[in-house]
């Protein structure tokens, strides 16, 4: 086999298998399916997001993040929106506003990153000239792609209180209805082909210019005039000034594994510290979607959520205890006082979202997990542009004062967590074990979480690992899926837990977790079949 390669989007799998048979590795494999899975998954990825890519390159041994994170436009201010404030949404945490400015339009974007990230990883990484990679995704928006039932759902699913549903989403601008609203004034079904041929020419024209026309080129002319013209904080210095951040990977040890995962803002730190938090326990003896195991997991998830919601911040502009957070001392303190039967969360909710999730192995031994995304996109399209931008403005505090409140330059915080394993200690075996990674905002990590604990402590398979029954914990109650048996949710009730247990069997709401994990010479990957769901092997 020449490679794998494990995303939500079956066709966009295709296209990176595709190019890992046509001579690629792993990183153009991994650019060349983001870049397709913008076009077959529209709101939950796109030109306008942001995202974090994790890599190992088995030439140098070297393993490292590009952040590409959205920030804000220098036209904002923290105290612009105290006044008007609604609150947060009870369940995701959503800032809330009668005019939904933080949510839809202009003013919810931030300076996007997903084109400066994806240049960086292929100047850095990538054998195949940067246009070929973008080809695959240009002629699957010029010809079309079947509207997928993940598309449909998250487009007509009913939202919680405040937030627009996705009729309102996407006719928030006039162009980006003239694309995403079928001429019949409905949201495309699932099967009707749905054609973009504005976004492909946007990627040929970023093809042929690179990067550098989005951001400071006759493309981003061409965006920034529209910005200035409807009143968005993003400005043309924003984009022309904009960079990524090249870092070195949060680090943390579970069971003789070395676990490294993308810096803050970013949620690595978050996951690294629940795996370092359950050491202290034998899951294994407990036995898997027992009460006494989801007990166990839970208060863990609630402890690490305790400090995220207490620290975790954009480290350019606040101190995060890293360090602190990642210490086997901290980790102890919480598992003493989840013994002592503590119930350890503080209640609040932080955002789902929408987002996209790759990994990608090859040959060679080099491997990548990105996640990327849009927020839940802000249903704003430049006029023959095609693409839509984020809407991450509703992620900020927009009350002054705190560590996510909003200001200038700064990016939010984030659920994602782009994860590696290796086995025996970092390197000690040449490449990573694991490579995992989620879409879905905070819930991505107990999606990774329990991946990693269901191969590690319960030798299940990738793809029962994402497949079993989960379960979500941030501090306020359990959220469990439908198949969790009747009599383990009265047990934990009993144990004086809140439980929610959904409808759904395969919960959406629950984060689609994707893991590939390497054995010998070769590979077996996990598709979470909560939507979608694709293994693309290279042969």
């Amino acid at each position: 086999m020449k490679g794998i390669v494990v995303c939500p989007q079956p066709r966009a799998a295709d296209v990176g298998a595709e190019i890992l048979e046509a001579g690629g590795n792993a990183f153009d494999a991994a650019v060349a399916t983001a870049f397709a899975q913008m076009v077959v998954d529209p709101f939950m990825c796109g030109l306008g997001g942001m995202g974090t890519f994790q890599y190992f390159d088995a030439g140098t041994g070297e393993n490292g993040m590009i952040d590409f994170h959205a920030r804000a436009g220098a036209r904002v201010a923290p105290e612009m929106w105290a006044a008007d404030s609604q609150g947060r949404t009870e369940v995701s945490g959503y800032s809330l506003f009668d005019d939904f400015r933080s949510e839809l339009g202009y003013t919810s974007i931030l300076t996007p990153g997903t084109v400066a990230g994806f240049a960086e990883v292929h100047r850095r990484f990538c054998q195949k000239p940067w246009g070929d990679l973008l080809a695959p995704g240009a002629r699957m928006a010029h010809d079309g792609v079947p509207t997928t039932s993940y598309v449909h759902d998250f487009l007509t699913r009913e939202m919680m209180p405040g937030i627009p549903g996705g009729l309102q989403r996407v006719s928030a601008t006039e162009a980006c209805k003239a694309i995403h609203l079928h001429p019949g004034g409905r949201i495309y079904r699932i099967g009707e082909l749905h054609r973009n041929p504005d976004m492909a020419r946007t990627f040929e024209r970023i093809a042929e210019g690179g990067a550098e026309s989005f951001y400071r080129g006759e493309l981003a002319q061409q965006i920034t005039a529209d910005l200035d013209a409807n009143g968005a904080y993003v400005t043309a210095n924003d984009m022309a000034n904009y960079s990524v951040q090249s870092l070195a990977p949060v680090r943390g040890q579970y069971r003789g594994f070395d676990v490294t995962s993308n810096p803050p803002p970013g949620s690595g730190v978050t996951l690294i510290q629940m795996l370092q938090i359950l050491q202290h326990f034998d899951l294994t003896a407990m036995g898997h979607g027992t009460a006494a195991h989801i007990d166990v997991v839970a208060r863990a998830m609630a402890a690490a959520h305790r400090d995220r919601n207490e620290y975790l911040a954009d480290p350019d502009f606040a101190d995060v205890p890293v360090e602190m957070m990642l210490s086997q001392d901290r980790a102890a303190m919480w598992a003493e006082r989840i013994r002592a039967g503590e119930f350890l969360g503080d209640g609040k909710h932080a955002p789902y979202s929408s987002t996209t999730h790759v990994c990608v192995y090859d040959e060679a031994g080099n491997a990548a997990s990105c996640t990327h995304t849009l927020g839940t996109g802000s249903g704003v399209v430049t006029p023959g542009l095609g693409f839509v931008y984020n809407n991450s403005m509703k992620l900020f505090d927009p009350i002054p004062g705190s560590r996510n409140s909003i200001q200038a330059g700064k990016a939010r915080t984030t659920g994602m967590v782009p994860t590696m394993l290796f086995k025996g200690g970092l390197f000690k075996d040449g490449a990573p074990w694991l490579v995992a990674g989620a879409p879905g905002g905070s819930v991505i990590i107990s999606a990774v979480l329990q991946a990693i604990l269901n191969i590690v402590d319960f030798g299940m398979s990738p793809i029962e690992a994402v497949t079993v029954p989960r379960l979500h914990c941030e501090g306020a109650s359990i959220h469990l899926e439908a198949r969790t048996p009747e009599k383990v949710c009265r047990a934990l009730c009993e144990m004086g837990h809140t439980v929610s247990q959904s409808a759904s069997s395969f919960d959406p709401v629950m984060a689609k977790a994707h893991v590939v994990l390497r054995e010998g010479n070769g590979w077996h990957g996990g598709a979470d079949p909560r939507g979608g769901g694709g293994v693309a092997i290279a042969g």
